[in-house]
């Protein structure tokens, strides 16, 4: 679902007195100082990676438990903070109709009556910051991701190269950077139409993801172009990689109406230099996949 930015601002004018009111709708500010406390905390971020520890400290100080895990299958979403143990609680969160992901809480002895009561009433506070969360997580993910193939967009290449080199730098590790594009894409646009030429689209991201590891970044760059930034990964290593993902997309057979088609891609391979500039290295890249294709496409050229 795609969050609009009106969406964001009006959810993220409930003031602090607003929230407070509705806390103590709930009977939370009859509670202990520490339940005040989280209240207060919850409510100075709207990034998840920050209120969710933020919740998860403040519950400590009021009931004793090893973990806390939270997930949101629908946003890909799933973090544990601290350990897992043989006893736990779980709760599927929702307000106003709208999922919130499922809480799971875990220590070595069961929890008592009045600790899951306590719990949930600590749940209680969260519930308005963490719809808070998640709408800005999705507007957010929006803005870096490819509509159509779910992939990060150009807009964060720059960002998520700048983090990368970095990493390499202070790990002494190298990074590499692979340059692909579909083969004849503009004709399978115009034989099968373009909705066909997005399924095509689809079938290749999917192979990209199959063949890289989590921790490489996969960006569409723009039409029939992508880039892969493979972290900790030698030039040979990444022709491997372009290789086993040159056979992955060849054998997928794309199905649309009546219609069997196959596409394969071009690849160009290079290593990140110390120091360099993104369009140092995409340019060299860029060379490197044009070689590939005027040397007869289907292919991976290093450079």
């Amino acid at each position: 679902m795609t969050i609009s930015t009106e969406q964001i601002i009006m959810e993220l004018r409930k003031s602090k007195n607003t929230i407070a009111t509705e806390a103590q709708e709930l009977g939370l500010l009859k509670q202990n100082s520490n339940l005040n406390s989280l209240i207060n905390a919850l409510q100075t971020t709207i990034n998840l990676d920050e209120l969710l520890p933020i919740f998860h400290v403040e519950l400590l100080k009021i009931v004793s438990h090893s973990g806390v895990t939270y997930e949101h299958d629908q946003l890909n979403i799933s973090t544990k903070f601290g350990q897992r143990s043989n006893h736990k609680c779980e709760y599927d969160l929702s307000i106003e109709n709208t999922y919130l992901g499922k809480l799971t809480f875990m220590r070595r002895v069961r929890f008592s009556e009045p600790e899951l009561e306590t719990i949930e009433k600590s749940i209680g506070a969260l519930l308005y910051p963490l719809k808070n969360t998640l709408l800005y997580f999705q507007a957010i993910q929006s803005a870096h991701t490819d509509p159509l193939t779910g992939v990060l967009n150009r807009s964060t290449l720059q960002s998520v190269f700048q983090k990368e080199t970095s990493l390499s730098k202070r790990h002494h590790s190298e990074l590499t950077l692979v340059a692909l594009d579909i083969d004849f894409f503009k004709a399978v646009n115009d034989t099968y139409g373009h909705a066909a030429g997005d399924l095509a689209l689809q079938e290749v991201t999917k192979c990209i993801e199959r063949t890289a590891r989590e921790s490489d970044h996969i960006f569409r760059i723009g039409g029939e172009e992508f880039a892969v930034l493979l972290n900790a990964t030698d030039l040979k290593g990444a022709e491997l990689f372009a290789e086993r993902l040159r056979r992955a997309v060849q054998s997928v057979s794309i199905h649309y109406a009546n219609a069997e088609f196959n596409v394969t891609v071009s690849m160009g391979v290079t290593s990140y230099r110390e120091n360099e500039a993104l369009d140092t290295m995409m340019e060299r890249g860029d060379k490197a996949l044009y070689e590939a294709k005027q040397t007869g496409r289907n292919k991976a050229v290093s450079a």
